[in-house]
């Protein structure tokens, strides 16, 4: 069999080299921050991956009135003569006892999260400074049964269904909405295009704290203007502690969520209805149709593929909500009504140090995502209408 031609060619091999030369920083970037974790994330959730304090190099010795030590220690009290020998080493002065067992004793120094571990061996008491050591242990599918057993995993599921459920199609309707006024044209229609888009490009951290003052119960923006409108139909209405009612808290997510994510998915179908031939409307005004049948019959198909990539984006976004609940929540809510999946992976990873169980519930996240994404993509895009 001969060779290509084009194999031949030195052009043909300087080019390819010179393109995989531009490549690489991309490649090495999605290698290292996205196909690394990604493929570990299914192996580590085959394993009880735990961190554990062990002693290292001891840094203190006492072998005199240690009883005085020890009253101290079992009382949560760090000795003077203790916190001055670390503070020599570097410690610093913010310290407290983590954790405390029968003649062991664990002190951790907040500012630079050293740990120390004071022993009381014999006659003596060593303090030595701690390491961190991992431990590995093959279990299968363990953790995937741990996890779906875990009623906290199937709250976090119910909860991040139903965000999912209301969130995503509430933003899509009113975003087609407002692409569809922003699309006639009217006076300052650029003005509205951008301070529709404003919210999107805001960090997620300032808009959150916007929202913690709007969902004051006692003094937040929300809470007033309900009042005030109750008030102009002489009613009167309790202020709602948006934040603090477990009824309350998935609403509270969803309406700024649904304000957050709004311009971003009136731009695309924006953009998408800008792009339908005008022929189009000419040849159904012509033919007599009305405003809202060109709409139903004409720009509604024909907007069907920014529609169904804006449902999708949207949907894979929603079930991986975690920040808003971290800063808003500052916890998973009261009796856990804002815990989502991410925020389950999140506490099992770094709260409770079990990295294999977090492992187990990102991939059980993945298989979701993607069984409802592949449903998306073999069943509802045979309604996508791409023009020819």
């Amino acid at each position: 069999m001969s060779i290509p031609r084009h194999l031949k060619s030195k052009k043909f091999w300087t080019e390819t080299f010179e393109a995989y030369v531009y490549l690489f920083p991309t490649l090495l970037i999605l290698g290292l921050f996205t196909f690394y974790p990604f493929i570990n994330a299914f192996v580590y959730s085959a394993y009880d991956i735990r961190t554990r304090t062990v002693p290292g190099p001891v840094v203190y010795t006492r072998d005199e009135d240690i009883d005085s030590w020890i009253s101290l220690l079992r009382r949560g009290r760090i000795p003077e003569e203790l916190a001055s020998a670390l503070e020599k080493r570097g410690a610093g002065t913010d310290l407290w006892v983590r954790l405390r067992q029968t003649d062991r004793w664990v002190i951790k120094e907040e500012q630079t999260n050293q740990e120390y571990i004071v022993v009381k061996e014999g006659e003596v008491i060593n303090v030595y400074q701690a390491k961190t050591q991992w431990a590995l242990t093959p279990v299968g599918w363990g953790n995937f049964r741990q996890v779906l057993s875990d009623p906290d995993f199937a709250k976090a599921l119910k909860n991040t269904a139903i965000y999912v459920g209301v969130s995503v199609p509430t933003t899509l309707f009113l975003a087609l909405l407002i692409a569809t006024l922003l699309n006639q044209a009217v006076f300052g229609r650029p003005i509205f295009r951008l301070v529709n888009f404003l919210p999107y490009i805001t960090p997620v951290v300032a808009i959150t704290m916007v929202w913690q003052w709007i969902y004051d119960k006692n003094f937040g923006l929300l809470n007033y203007v309900l009042s005030s409108v109750a008030g102009l139909f002489g009613a009167k209405i309790a202020l709602l502690d948006w934040l603090n009612d477990a009824r309350l808290v998935l609403p509270a997510l969803i309406i700024m969520n649904v304000w957050r994510f709004l311009g971003y998915q009136a731009l695309i179908l924006l953009a998408g209805m800008q792009g339908i031939d005008r022929e189009y409307y000419e040849a159904a005004r012509v033919d007599g149709a009305s405003g809202f049948q060109v709409w139903r019959r004409i720009t509604l198909p024909l907007l069907t593929p920014q529609i169904f990539f804006v449902f999708i984006i949207s949907m894979i976004g929603a079930f991986k909500i975690f920040e808003e609940v971290l800063i808003l929540l500052q916890g998973p809510g009261p009796q856990k009504s804002g815990l989502t999946i991410v925020y389950y992976v999140f506490t099992k990873a770094f709260d409770s140090g079990h990295y294999g169980l977090a492992s187990a519930a990102s991939v059980i996240l993945f298989a979701i995502i993607f069984l409802l994404s592949l449903f998306q993509l073999t069943v509802v895009q045979r309604r996508v209408h791409y023009e020819r």
